[in-house]
Order: C-alpha cells, then sequence, then structure tokens
C-alpha cells in the first residue's frame, strides 16, 4: 500500500486544500533504532487520530550520530488498531494464525536526514501504531568503547486535517441539505455528508432525493474503509432517488460523502436519508430471509491476575458460561470488544468445540461453520458449500471428514486490532458426501433440530498459548514513551518467528550441548593457576583466581542461546552474570599487582581498593570494555613503575633475564586472547572465541605470576638466589615472614 494516494482525483485534492483546517501536528521525539533480533528490538510509537479527520500525514526521518558511520536502510510499518503483525526476515509464522491487517504500510528510509511522507484520507480514527527497525541481523560482538558507537534513530510527526462543515446522518432520520453547484474545474461546492453504520446493521444505504430544482444532476463521491475512492453520478434526482449502497461496510468506520451539483443550477435543496438493515430476533421459528442474523450481547470480560489472560464469556446467574446456541437457518454473531493498551498487545485465540454432553442424539451429520472478523458482520448464507476457507475461517464436523477438522477448531490472531470483533457461526446438516476428493457434500440433509450447543472459547494470551514451545520464553514489555505493553517471544537454539517454531537456523542439541560444555569446561584451565598460586603462597589470588572458575562456570551455564535443557542458573541470571565480570577484572588486578611484588601493605591495599572500584564499574556497565582495560592498565603502570624504579635504583635490569623470559608467553597468551575477545567474537563463533579467551586468560597466569620470595639463609634459599635478593633489596618480607607484620 506504498503511495497510494497517487490515485486521488484532483477534485478531492482541491476541496480538501482549500476547505480543511489543521486540527493537530504532533511530533514524536528522536528514537533509537536498532537491528532486528525479534519484536523487542523495534522502535515503537503511537498516534491517536481524531473523529472528523479528513486526512493524516505521517513524515518519517532518520539520521545517525556520526558521520563516519555506514547509512543503513530502515523500514517504517504504520497501521491502525494495532502494532503491525509482521516478519522483517522472513520467518515464518506458526499454523492457524490469521495475519490480515487493516490499512498495513511498509515504509523505507535511509539515515541520511532526509523525510518520507505518507497520507491517508479519512483515516480510521483511534490508535495508529509504527514500529521502525533496521532490516538486517547484526551478527558481530562489539566491545563497548573500542569502536565509535554508530546509533541510528528515527523521528516523525503526524500532522491532521479536519473536514470543516458536514451534516451529520443517522438512520432513519431525513435531512434536508443545501447544495452549491460544483462547474467544471471548480476547486470548490457542494457539502459533506457522515454516518456510521448502527452498532445492530449490517447493510446501509444512503439515499438523496426530492431536489427542488429541473434538471438536477449529483456526483457523490466518498471514500471506503479499504482507502478506494468510489464516484457516482446520478441524474434528474429532482424526479429519481439517487441510492448509494455500501457493501461490506465497518462499524467503527465514518463515512464521509462529498454531494454536488454538476449542472447550471447554482444552488438547490435535497433530501437526504440513511436506510439501514440489521439483525432480528433469534426466535428461530419466525420465517427468516436469506440475509438475516442473531446478534449476541455482548461478551464479558473475565480478568485473570497474570498478564494477557483475559477470557470472553456470557456471566450467567454468576456462573462463567461459553456454551452458545448456534442456528440452522441464519447466522448467530457473538461480538466481544479488543480493549487498546490491555489487549492489543497479546494474541486472540479464537476456538470451537462441539459441547456434547448438551447434544441429543441426532441422526444428522452436523457441520458448524464461522468466521472471525473485526468491526464487519459476515453473514453466512444456507449454502455449506459456500462455507469460508480463510485462515480466519473454523469449522468442525460430527464426523470425520477429509479435510475437516473433527469436533475441534483454532485460529490464532497476533496483536489484534482494538475495536469490536465478531464471531459468525452457521450450523448445517448433510447426509452423504460426493466421491471426489474435498469435504463438499453431495447434498444438504435435513436437520433434526433447528440449534445446536457449541462451545466457544474466546482469550487473549501472550506469544502462542502463554508460551513459545518449548524454545524461547514469552515476555511481556513495556516499551517507548507512549508506553506500548506486549508480548513476545525471545527465541533461543536459533529458533525465530512469533512462536519460535521457524527452525530455518536453528541449531542441534549437539551444537547446543558443544556450546555448553566449551564455555563451561574451558573455566577450568584455572585449576593450574590455582595450584601454582597455593604451592607459591598467593594465597588471595588462590582465592580470587577459584572465584573467577566458579561464577565463570555457571555464569556461561545460565547464559546462552541454548533451548531449555541446556541451560542451569544456580542462581539469578544478574548475580552470576556480575560475579562473572568481577572475577575476570580481580583475576587481571591482582596478577599485575602480584607481579609488581610491592610491600605487603601497599600490596594489600591495592587488592583491596581493586575490587571495591570494580565492582562500581560492573555495576554501571559490565560489558563497557573499560572494565578490563582500567585495571589492565593501571596494573601495567604500577608494575612498570615498580620495575622502573628498581632498574634506575641498582643500574641493572630487573627482574632478571630468566624472569623476562618466563613471563614472554604469559604475555603473548594474555594479548591473544584479548585481541580474539575484544575484535573477533561474533554470535557464530561465540562459543569458540570466548573459551579461548578462557583458557588464555588462566594459563597467562601460570607464566606471570612470579615466584615464591624466600629470605636469605632460609632453608630452602641459597647464596645465589637472586629472587630472593631483589626481594630484600625491595624492602618486602619474605613469604614466611608475611604473617609478623603490622598495619
Amino acid at each position: 500500500m506504498r503511495g497510494h494516494y497517487r490515485c486521488i482525483p484532483i477534485w478531492l485534492l482541491f476541496i480538501i486544500d482549500i476547505k480543511e483546517n489543521v486540527q493537530g501536528l504532533v511530533w514524536k521525539s528522536e528514537e533509537p533504532v536498532t537491528y532486528y533480533s525479534g519484536y523487542v528490538s523495534v522502535t515503537m510509537h503511537r498516534y491517536t487520530i481524531p473523529e472528523d479527520t479528513s486526512s493524516a500525514t505521517w513524515s518519517f526521518r532518520a539520521f545517525k550520530s556520526n558521520s563516519v558511520c555506514d547509512d543503513k536502510g530502515i523500514d517504517v510499518y504504520l497501521q491502525f488498531g494495532s502494532l503491525p503483525a509482521v516478519s522483517p526476515m522472513n520467518a515464518t509464522f506458526p499454523g492457524d494464525f490469521y495475519l490480515n491487517r487493516t490499512n498495513l504500510v511498509q515504509l523505507s528510509l535511509k539515515s541520511d536526514n532526509v523525510s518520507i511522507h505518507h497520507t491517508e484520507l479519512f483515516p480510521l480514527s483511534g490508535n495508529w501504531f509504527a514500529i521502525a527497525l533496521i532490516p538486517e541481523k547484526n551478527d558481530k560482538i562489539q566491545q563497548k568503547g573500542l569502536t565509535t558507537a554508530c546509533i541510528y534513530y528515527v523521528m516523525s510527526s503526524l500532522e491532521v486535517k479536519a473536514v470543516p462543515d458536514y451534516v451529520l446522518l443517522a438512520a432513519n432520520h431525513p435531512v434536508i441539505v443545501s447544495l452549491n453547484s460544483l462547474p467544471p474545474g471548480s476547486d470548490g461546492g457542494g457539502v459533506w455528508v457522515r454516518f456510521t453504520l448502527p452498532q445492530s446493521s449490517f447493510a446501509i444505504s444512503l439515499e438523496v432525493k426530492n431536489c427542488n430544482v429541473t434538471p438536477c444532476h449529483l456526483q457523490l463521491s466518498y471514500q471506503d474503509h479499504k482507502g478506494q475512492l468510489m464516484q457516482q453520478n446520478c441524474t434528474n434526482v429532482d424526479k429519481t432517488a439517487c441510492l448509494v449502497n455500501l457493501t461490506n461496510p465497518l462499524h467503527d468506520f465514518q463515512y464521509f460523502v462529498h454531494l454536488a451539483l454538476v449542472d447550471a443550477a447554482t444552488r438547490a435543496t435535497v433530501v437526504t436519508g440513511l436506510s439501514s438493515q440489521g439483525c432480528s430476533s433469534p426466535d428461530v421459528t419466525q420465517r427468516v430471509s436469506e440475509e438475516q442474523c442473531y446478534l449476541h450481547p455482548l461478551l464479558d470480560r473475565y480478568q485473570g491476575d497474570a498478564d494477557y489472560s483475559t477470557r470472553y464469556v456470557q456471566i450467567v446467574n454468576n456462573r462463567v458460561e461459553e456454551t452458545y446456541r448456534v442456528l440452522y437457518n441464519r447466522t448467530t454473531l457473538l461480538p466481544f470488544m479488543i480493549e487498546d493498551h490491555v489487549d492489543i498487545g497479546g494474541t486472540l485465540i479464537v476456538q470451537i468445540l462441539f459441547d456434547h454432553k448438551n447434544m441429543a442424539e441426532t441422526q444428522s451429520h452436523i457441520r458448524v461453520c464461522g468466521i472471525v472478523e473485526r468491526s464487519y458482520f459476515h453473514l453466512l448464507t444456507s449454502d455449506m458449500n459456500s462455507c469460508p476457507k480463510g485462515a480466519n475461517a473454523l469449522q468442525i464436523n460430527t464426523d470425520i471428514v477429509e479435510e475437516v477438522e473433527l469436533e475441534s477448531s483454532k485460529i490464532y490472531v497476533p496483536y489484534p486490532e482494538e475495536g469490536r470483533w465478531f464471531l459468525a457461526l452457521r450450523m448445517y446438516c448433510f447426509t452423504t458426501f460426493s466421491n471426489h476428493s474435498g469435504p463438499t457434500p453431495a447434498q444438504l440433509g435435513a436437520c433434526s433440530r433447528d440449534s445446536i450447543n457449541v462451545t466457544v472459547k474466546v482469550s487473549i494470551q501472550g506469544c502462542v498459548d502463554g508460551s513459545c514451545n518449548g524454545r524461547g520464553t514469552c515476555k511481556v514489555y513495556v516499551t517507548g514513551s507512549d508506553f506500548i505493553i506486549f508480548s513476545t517471544c525471545r527465541c533461543v537454539g536459533g529458533w525465530d518467528g512469533y512462536g519460535c517454531t521457524d527452525g530455518t537456523n536453528a541449531a542441534s542439541d549437539a551444537d547446543q550441548l558443544l556450546e555448553l560444555l566449551l564455555l563451561t569446561l574451558s573455566n577450568l584451565f584455572f585449576i593450574p593457576a590455582i595450584g601454582l598460586s597455593l604451592k607459591r603462597h598467593y594465597y588471595l589470588e588462590a582465592i580470587v583466581y577459584f572465584y573467577n572458575m566458579f561464577f565463570s562456570t555457571f555464569y556461561h551455564a545460565c547464559d546462552g542461546n541454548r533451548i531449555a535443557k541446556y541451560i542451569y542458573c544456580l542462581t539469578e541470571y544478574s548475580v552470576l552474570a556480575n560475579c562473572d565480570f568481577l572475577g575476570s577484572a580481580c583475576s587481571l588486578w591482582v596478577t599485575l599487582i602480584a607481579m609488581a611484588q610491592l610491600r605487603v601493605k601497599i600490596s594489600l591495599t591495592l587488592q583491596m581498593l581493586g575490587p571495591l572500584a570494580l565492582i562500581v564499574g560492573v555495576l554501571l556497565d559490565r560489558t563497557s570494555v573499560y572494565l578490563i582495560a582500567v585495571p589492565a592498565v593501571s596494573g601495567i603502570l604500577i608494575v612498570l613503575a615498580v620495575w622502573g624504579r628498581q632498574c634506575y635504583l641498582e643500574r641493572k635490569c630487573f627482574p632478571t633475564k630468566r624472569r623476562y623470559l618466563c613471563m614472554l608467553p604469559g604475555a603473548l597468551i594474555a594479548i591473544t586472547g584479548a585481541v580474539l575477545f575484544a575484535f573477533f567474537e561474533t554470535g557464530a563463533n561465540y562459543k569458540y572465541i570466548h573459551s579461548a579467551w578462557h583458557i588464555a586468560l588462566s594459563m597467562s597466569i601460570i607464566f606471570l605470576l612470579p615466584p615464591p620470595l624466600r629470605a636469605k639463609g632460609s632453608p630452602t634459599s641459597s647464596s645465589n638466589d637472586t629472587e630472593s635478593e631483589e626481594a630484600l633489596v625491595l624492602g618486602r618480607q619474605p613469604y614466611n615472614q608475611r604473617i609478623n607484620f603490622e598495619l
């Protein structure tokens, strides 16, 4: 539906441009738009269209945070009544889903700060919703702070214009209106009339008659609810009435019809009136026409305690009833209301079943056909062959019949549009079926009953029946400045789609098990570092390394894009994540402080200050590269300062060349791991690269951790113990004396 306003005739543009008044201009502040990774990643806006609106124009503009960033294509989906149920990456929806939407428009723009516009003439009044997204998947994992952050934004505005003057019509209440002529090429004249469909009606006609001039030729122009522009010319209205029959009218749509004279007369009066057809009494004994129907009272809402746990029922004597009488000789209509805010972010589920306990014995084979429509009475005819076949159709049989559900049928509507919905049902009887394939009956049979009880279950639930088919988690979110509430599946294991049913990119169980084992067991490489620390009397360091190993193991057991059987959470995810990131940073910090070989008091002070500062960084942003960079740079500077000072004082290299050669492999391993971690991680290789980071971090400690310090003359030292001499020169206490210090 892109750019459909190009079909607007020039007369309508002239009328709107000159006659209408600006009713309002609403700006939406800039909102960041991100790569599509599920519905939770889209940017949402809500717009409200008032009644009596002749046109609504949306403007969208996208821009980027930095000129060095690449331009990106951004898709905007605009729709009336609810969130657009779209699949930008072409993931499939589950079966039995009804995806037809009202006035869904897709717009494409670039992040080049150029606005695009979309206009709707005589739009449906109420809430409109727009979502914006970058239709790409970004698989690269970027560490925050390493590169220029490229953020893309979308701004929007809505300008609405009102019909200036109109005559309000009501059914069965004729009104006299005055008309002006509309000469060829004119940009004015005529009058607008407005009307809506009565609540219980399924058809409406506009009649214009009794023109007081002769000859009297009229032009009637209007736009229907599907956006189609209609025009009808009537002659001799002074003698013959001009009739406009609206087909398939909607109940919540405001119809505006423009009346104008097209002859030499400059002024005239006509009588305008509305006539409508409505549903009749449920008395099945009276003779009814083919287009009769029974409109049930509006179903009651039964709200549960949880989000999206609404049921539509009838309350009878303080009891919840879901059984309804479906008639043989007319359509039964069950209306229910989808509310804004509380319903549109869930999934509408409609199911019909035979109520066997209330069914009397019968020789008839019975079929019940149904269809779900928003704001529209769908009348089912007596011809069973014309039963609806679309995605919003329901059919159940008392007998097993090819292609037709036995006893139960269900449909789903994702993010249903606000307003009044109708479930149309009708009962049919048949005796035999034809020999050719398909459920077409050879003939309709006589019914031994005039109605049947059918259980109708109508509800609003999150995601798909409140779950995501075991391949994800159903979550409820509140997003944006408009506080839009919606449910969506967070799929795992490579599954995708509204209900996590698209397995195009799904990972096998073997791949998910491999990911779990790599990311957890790679932490066992800390065991040699822990053992070496204990052997060299670095007890505090050993505790930190064990802490890091423990929480990294259980964090990665709880984290990851895996199905539930490959996930284990020892405690809350946030606790495990914070402890893992803190442990990694602290391991780096205490290793560098140990390498500096400071006095005991100074060393203990720094070892305490480091975690106190790092916990602040973890709570601010645990994914920032600065959480590793700051302790790494600070620790290296301390090491260089201490070693440089000692080199200056002793006029020789410190520590020994042998020690430098021992540390070189550790430094290379650590640098390699850091480069892989910072620049080469993607979603596809995460399990390999991140496991390598675990191994590099733990193995580098073996080479970087200095040997134990012993005093001269101790039983385990020799007169040429160079490392011990260095310790004494620096004024440090040897390890066998460290317990005898004063703070």
